[in-house]
């Protein structure tokens, strides 16, 4: 069908019919779009946003990916097909000011997530916001960004509609629903390759599983790393953690709960470091057998480098193993001889078919990268990598210009193979290829089809999967084939509809609440004097709501934390550098707020007693809050009477009291209670520099010229010794100011503004 809308391009767009199905219920409520990679999901995201802009003609649209290249990619598709002028992309790079001008003067944002999260913390306002289009939806679970950015948009916006689009949900149903109640969805429309009306758009992708035998010497060092794993759980076997010590019932997954079980027992005052020291070493072990049989001894020996670089007890132990030296040491020979995985080679046979056409590789691990480019040069096929952002040691990331710059590249023909790790799987507008080949199967559904997604688009592709026999990479496939087939499942399910499907109750209306939360929401004092009993009156006026909204200031350390959303549903907060502390309660309660590991590591680098001693002396009622303390004493190889005694010092020496939570919910929670306690039963004001007054002249006078705009301790004495008073300071003028070191115009005028401005 040809689309004729008015904020649509002339005779430029045709929907298929599947796109009209989904597009007829998207525009009714908030919907959940799954359709397999390549089948049009922002092509039915144009439509439904050019609905919405028609009959909200004052509203925004905001289009939220989880990458920039992402973000400008889909920029791109809207201006083709839209007449809008008003379209831009903002991120983190744009500063906050010109991302305020750009917020007003567009009518479509594309955004990534973390930066809209961050500028609703500012106040940015969601009510003019006719629809949210939750690109990747798949990544709504836990603290990331897409879940408070949706619960804002229902709960301020006069007309929400929220679109989700993923390929890919999930094979677990509880996560699913978790997706589903998290975006507030209503509806789902799932297609799959097998239905009538999508069957004539999707291409024949032909995947062949391609098994290698690994050598003779990797078997031998194989056999090696194992005997030093088997010892490993052996040792664990024997202190009762394990039921056998079987080595096929032994995975990562099992090592890391028992990681978890031993870490607990250790916080409950245990004895269990040697069971800790051991479990470290066989996760270890087990990560290198990994990459032995699945990337190969470039990979290995980069790992074994890394390990001798660290200085825990676990790897110590695992250094002084006369086989596991022994294994390094031959790993070392075989890289030095240019003995290689043999999935290398029949890699490079299979891109080498293609001369002329376009091959993407995905690898798991960024260390086998290089040798694939490296082999593939070999063989005179020009290969680039394509990696994240992020550094791993010493080898730097690839900024998104740069990986956009390479795409570019890529599509031009200046590459015919690209080498890629996960950052290639999802989302990104990857030119046309006509192979994909696995350097090793994923036991993840959603990474599989996003992989095999990148060919078969236009036409016929193939997809080759390099398997080590006898390896985890055979049982990585059938991990990953089990689990599509169980998502096949849930998404024919969702045509259910979602009252059928994991229990999500149903919510009236645009707007509307989910059954269940009106009860918590409007609790009452009588409601609570029932829970608690009579006679606590004092608590049950405490948990009271009241009308006027508690004030904070938060410490920008602190805006990626979920406590954030959870502090904006009761308090009015203020993001703001905090010299001192990171959370400011009233003009006498700051709060130091530290997970164990920062905990850890402060007393560890001798910071800890030094933020204590500098909250003490600038508040009246400094405050630590532990943040996991049933982890204190299993994170860091640091003795329970250090950590006692440092908690004894702050608690004695320093008259501070300590506080524990169990996560960033519960630590939001205790300062919601801190703030009613200081705010509302005391009467206190939160002043921006709640210190107490300096007591020396000196200091009184430095005390006030800091809290000038832009001047630290230092500048404030610079002012005072150039201009000898306070007053001299406060009526110098601008001119004057800028001939101090470190007074530029900017800061000059800001004082200047502060000091003549009449007071509102």
């Amino acid at each position: 069908m040809l689309v004729e809308h008015p904020l649509i391009r002339r005779r430029k767009l045709e929907l298929r019919r599947y796109q009209e199905t989904v597009i007829a219920r998207a525009v009714e409520d908030n919907t959940l779009v799954v359709l397999p990679t390549g089948l049009g999901k922002t092509i039915v995201a144009v439509v439904v946003a050019a609905h919405r802009l028609h009959k909200y003609p004052q509203s925004k649209v905001l289009f939220l990916a989880p990458t920039k290249p992402l973000v400008v990619q889909h920029r791109k598709t809207f201006e083709d097909f839209l007449t809008l002028e008003e379209m831009c992309v903002m991120t983190g790079n744009d500063p906050v000011n010109k991302r305020e001008e750009m917020w007003d003067e567009n009518r479509v944002i594309f955004a990534t997530p973390q930066t809209i999260e961050n500028d609703i913390i500012r106040g940015l306002d969601l009510s003019d916001v006719s629809l949210i289009i939750f690109d990747e939806a798949h990544r709504a679970v836990g603290d990331y960004s897409y879940v408070a950015i949706a619960k804002e948009y229902i709960e301020k916006s006069s007309m929400p509609l929220t679109l989700a689009l993923t390929a890919s949900p999930s094979s677990q149903r509880e996560k699913v629903a978790e997706i589903c109640r998290n975006l507030h969805v209503k509806y789902v429309e799932a297609k799959t390759d097998r239905d009538m009306d999508v069957k004539p758009y999707i291409q024949d992708v032909k995947v062949r599983w391609v098994r290698v035998e690994l050598p003779g010497d990797f078997k031998g060092l194989q056999k090696l790393l194992q005997d030093v794993l088997r010892d490993e759980i052996k040792r664990l076997k024997d202190l009762g953690y394990l039921e056998s010590a079987n080595m096929s019932k032994v995975n990562k997954r099992v090592l890391l709960g028992i990681q978890h079980e031993v870490r607990r027992e250790i916080t409950s005052g245990g004895d269990a470091y040697s069971a800790a020291s051991t479990v470290a070493s066989a996760i270890k072990v087990n990560h290198g057998i990994e990459l032995l049989e699945t990337q190969g001894i470039s990979a290995l020996d980069e790992y074994f480098r890394r390990l001798r670089s660290q200085k825990s007890k676990a790897v110590k132990k695992l250094m002084a193993d006369y086989k596991m030296m022994k294994a390094m040491v031959k790993v070392k020979e075989m890289r030095k001889n240019g003995v290689e995985h043999p999935k290398l080679d029949e890699m490079a046979r299979i891109v080498k078919k293609y001369k002329g056409k376009k091959v993407l590789v995905f690898t798991q691990y960024r260390d086998s990268v290089e040798s694939i480019i490296y082999r593939l040069n070999e063989e005179d096929i020009l290969a680039h990598e394509f990696i994240g952002q992020q550094a791993r040691g010493v080898k730097k990331g690839m900024s998104q210009s740069k990986q956009v710059k390479v795409l570019e590249r890529f599509r031009e023909g200046a590459y015919t193979a690209l080498v890629a790790t996960s950052v290639a799987e999802e989302g990104l507008d990857i030119p046309k290829v006509d192979a994909v080949v696995f350097y090793e199967p994923v036991p993840s559904e959603i990474r599989t089809i996003q992989r095999r997604g990148r060919t078969g688009r236009s036409a016929t592709g193939e997809v080759y999967v390099l398997i080590a026999k006898g390896t985890r990479d055979e049982g990585y496939y059938w991990a990953s084939t089990h689990k599509e087939r169980r998502m096949g499942d849930i998404v024919r399910d969702m045509r259910r509809g979602l009252d059928e499907q994991a229990g999500i109750t149903e919510y009236e209306g645009e707007g509307g609440v989910e059954e269940g939360e009106l009860a918590d929401d409007n609790e009452t004092g009588e409601d609570v004097e029932a829970a608690v009993g009579v006679g606590q009156q004092s608590l049950i006026t405490f948990t009271k709501e009241k009308d006027d909204r508690l004030k904070v200031y938060v410490d920008v350390r602190e805006r990626n934390s979920t406590i954030l959303s959870a502090l904006r549903e009761k308090c009015d907060v203020e993001l703001k550098q905090l010299p001192v502390g990171d959370f400011l309660l009233s003009d006498r309660v700051c709060v130091e707020r530290k997970t164990m590991g920062d905990f850890l590591q402060s007393l560890v680098d001798k910071r800890l007693m030094a933020q204590v001693s500098e909250m003490r002396r600038n508040f009246q009622i400094p405050i630590l809050m532990l943040e996991g303390v049933d982890e204190l004493y299993a994170q860091r190889n640091i003795h329970p009477n250090a950590v006692r005694g440092a908690m004894a010092s702050i608690a004695v020496d320093f008259d501070m009291p300590i506080i524990p939570t169990e996560d960033e919910e519960d630590t939001a929670q205790m300062l919601i209670a801190l703030a009613k306690r200081e705010q509302e039963d005391n009467r206190r004001i939160v002043a921006l520099r709640g210190e107490r007054k300096p007591e020396l002249l000196k200091e009184r006078q430095r005390y006030i010229v800091e809290s000038l705009p832009n001047v630290s301790a230092v500048l404030a004495d610079r002012l005072l010794e150039r201009f000898g008073s306070v007053e001299a300071v406060i009526t110098a003028q601008e001119k004057k100011l800028m001939e101090t070191e470190g007074i530029g115009s900017k800061k000059a005028s800001d004082i200047r503004k502060v000091v003549k401005s009449k007071y509102k």
